[in-house]
């Protein structure tokens, strides 16, 4: 089977007027604002695989684990957010293009029925960092090449790129309003032929009945021996009770299905991320009416990962997180009402 590959893994979109987000975590050790040598080697790798880094914005998200009280919380965020940016102020990165954000505790709630081990990892989860690299719509509708890691680029696009790289950031940085498309030196034709790729696909049984689709999304992605670090699955069709966090009875067997995949599929690493639409700015989450609080985005990316904790997915594999309304893209206000699967890690194959 031929599958056209129209964009980069990392691509949070299913339209081209979509801006490209990835993100890097900074993890720290108990009370420290200064991150470990191994984390640091681990942040120059993926900065360096990083294109179009002068003409990024990031954002800079700090969190803490779930222990001390709020204001130390707050202020040993803060000192590793500053820590980051001081970082990235020395490697290519304009402070104007730098945004920051302090969340004292960590996003992924502590449940009652985790042992002291499963507190343990998920605290050591929370002590971090999070680097969002974007470049805007604006940006990505003027490019050809629309990715953002070396790593993920074709053949002819990892030959193209040094030269496209430079060409790309003279041109928005010279003329940062203009809508004029720059082009590499490569055709269209040969763009097509580089980009249709031959996929393959896992055989995993499954216990549902009837069965479900394997061929729609998000199973299909799922099953992909193609599927990559960085990938943004959206879980197509599995549907919440309106303003609740509560999963509808007919999407359950679609999770049913996400869950066996998973659970036999234990190579992937993931975050669930909840986004939701149209809320006022003043708040930074829409309204749940299951727990009367501004917290809905969140609240079902957590009813998610419980479903699929319940189903025998591995808790130290995932993390969940809403982000409401802060990751539009564009279009239909309806696209904007999704839960995602975002891989942050495959494992290597075991010999």
């Amino acid at each position: 089977m031929k599958q056209l590959l129209y964009i980069s893994a990392f691509l949070l979109t299913i339209c081209s007027s979509a801006q490209i987000t990835v993100t890097h975590s900074v993890y720290f050790d108990l009370d420290q604002d200064k991150f470990s040598f191994s984390e640091g080697k681990q942040l120059n790798s993926f900065f360096d695989d990083l294109i179009y880094k002068p003409i990024l914005t990031v954002k800079i998200l700090g969190y803490c684990d779930d222990r001390g009280s709020i204001d130390y919380n707050l202020d040993l965020s803060n000192r590793r957010v500053e820590t980051v940016a001081e970082w990235l102020g020395k490697h290519d990165i304009e402070l104007e293009n730098i945004s920051k954000k302090i969340e004292g505790l960590g996003e992924v709630a502590l449940e009652q029925e985790l042992d002291e081990k499963e507190t343990e990892e998920i605290r050591a989860q929370n002590r971090r960092v999070d680097i969002e690299f974007t470049l805007s719509s604006e940006k990505v509708n003027r490019i050809a090449i629309k990715k953002l890691r070396k790593k993920d680029l074709t053949e002819k696009e990892a030959v193209e790129i040094s030269h496209y790289e430079k060409k790309v950031i003279a041109a928005i940085q010279g003329k940062p309003k203009s809508k004029e498309i720059i082009a590499t030196t490569t055709t269209i034709e040969e763009k097509k032929e580089t980009l249709e790729e031959e996929d393959e696909f896992l055989d995993i049984p499954t216990q549902l009945d009837p069965p479900i689709d394997n061929t729609q999304e998000p199973f299909k992605s799922l099953l992909s021996k193609k599927l990559k670090k960085g990938q943004v699955i959206r879980l197509e069709n599995i549907l919440f009770y309106k303003g609740r966090s509560t999963v509808l009875e007919e999407s359950q067997s679609l999770l049913d299905r996400v869950a066996e995949i998973l659970v036999a599929r234990k190579d992937i690493h993931f975050e669930i991320h909840g986004h939701v639409c149209c809320i006022n700015p003043a708040y930074p989450d829409a309204y749940n009416r299951d727990t009367k609080k501004s917290n809905l985005s969140h609240d079902r990316a957590k009813s998610i990962y419980k479903i699929l904790r319940s189903r025998g997915v591995k808790y130290t594999r995932m993390r969940f997180k809403g982000y409401g309304r802060t990751r539009p893209l564009g279009g239909h206000d309806k696209l904007d009402r999704r839960v995602e699967l975002y891989i942050t890690k495959i494992d290597p194959p075991k010999n």
